[in-house]
């Protein structure tokens, strides 16, 4: 951010703390007036993220995205796209209607889809630093139309950390392939996850768990429902062309969280992210989004994305994230 715009928002921000009773709407901290001073930042948010629409057409947003190559890959939130067709996305001022889910990280809750498209896109530019410091600004989408994103504007307000998961639920510990029909490929396998520890292996395809036969995610999760964590599951795969029988031991899986009375005063399930626990490191920051305002960059003054908004947790805190995690999971996600 330039000299001048630092000092448009120090002036701005003084003005504010002098201000005597109920500040007009347009001057407070994601007011209209103190927009203006982060244009450029907004500049970068209209070329490089992405509106997810899910309802057919393209009228009410469902998530924002973070465009990662010029070819039109885009992560988002994919617990706020799970199930839900068609998918659209808006970059700049173009809408897509033809768009595909390439790959899903089960552990931070993000899809990658793919634009179809020969348009050549702007992704963000990624942070080489690791963390941002409490205290810092950070800029993210705000509300959009079909022409303009806008900013919301917060500050980076804690360590970034651990946020451990409170759900119920269990998981295989891997990450299946989009590409086959009614075939279940294992992508990866999750570290020191049940899947890891029984030996499952990239390219595996899955047969049957249970007994049950395997053709679609949908038949797992039948086989996984009303189990427990600790408890085993018999897995059969084919490798290679031979058929193997394992035990995977099933794991705590990260999801919907328990409502605590916080929760509560913060508005419930109409304002907080279905899934906002359960990851491994987040970014925390105070800006007020709204659940289906995140999958979005967040950005620094300078423009660069410094992470990934992830979830809205409660009435004052977002979680993102960080830019370290973000990087390798391009690189994985763009193999």
């Amino acid at each position: 951010m330039n000299t001048k715009g630092l000092m448009v928002v120090a002036m701005l921000m003084l003005s504010l703390m002098a201000a005597q009773g109920t500040l007009p709407a347009n001057q407070r901290i994601n007011g209209k007036l103190v927009w203006e001073a982060f244009e450029s930042q907004r500049q970068v948010l209209q070329k490089s993220s992405a509106v997810i629409y899910t309802d057919g057409k393209s009228h009410v947003k469902t998530a924002y995205g973070v465009v990662v190559s010029e070819q039109g890959h885009v992560l988002t939130k994919a617990s706020e796209i799970e199930g839900k067709t068609p998918i659209s996305i808006r970059v700049g001022r173009d809408l897509f209607s033809e768009v595909e889910v390439v790959d899903i990280d089960d552990q931070w809750d993000v899809a990658m889809v793919k634009v179809k498209s020969d348009q050549v896109f702007t992704p963000v530019v990624l942070s080489e630093d690791d963390d941002v410091q409490q205290g810092n600004w950070v800029i993210s989408n705000g509300s959009s139309s079909r022409s303009l994103r806008r900013v919301r504007v917060g500050i980076a307000s804690a360590v970034t950390r651990e946020i451990k998961s409170t759900s119920s639920g269990v998981v295989l510990g891997v990450q299946l392939g989009m590409d086959k029909e009614d075939v279940l490929e294992i992508k990866k396998v999750t570290p020191k996850s049940g899947a890891e520890k029984a030996e499952l292996k990239e390219g595996d395809v899955l047969l049957s768990a249970g007994g049950r036969q395997l053709k679609e995610r949908a038949d797992l999760l039948q086989a996984m429902k009303g189990k427990n964590p600790g408890e085993s599951l018999e897995i059969e795969v084919l490798r290679g062309k031979k058929k193997i029988k394992l035990d995977v031991e099933l794991m705590a899986r990260p999801g919907k969280p328990k409502m605590t009375r916080n929760d509560q005063m913060s508005g419930g399930e109409n304002s907080l992210s279905k899934r906002r626990d359960g990851f491994p490191r987040v970014l925390h920051h105070d800006t007020p989004l709204t659940k289906s305002s995140v999958g979005g960059p967040l950005l620094t003054l300078d423009g660069i994305c410094v992470g990934m908004n992830i979830a809205r947790a409660s009435r004052v805190a977002t979680f993102a994230i960080p830019a370290r995690e973000l990087r390798e999971m391009v690189t994985r996600m763009l193999k």
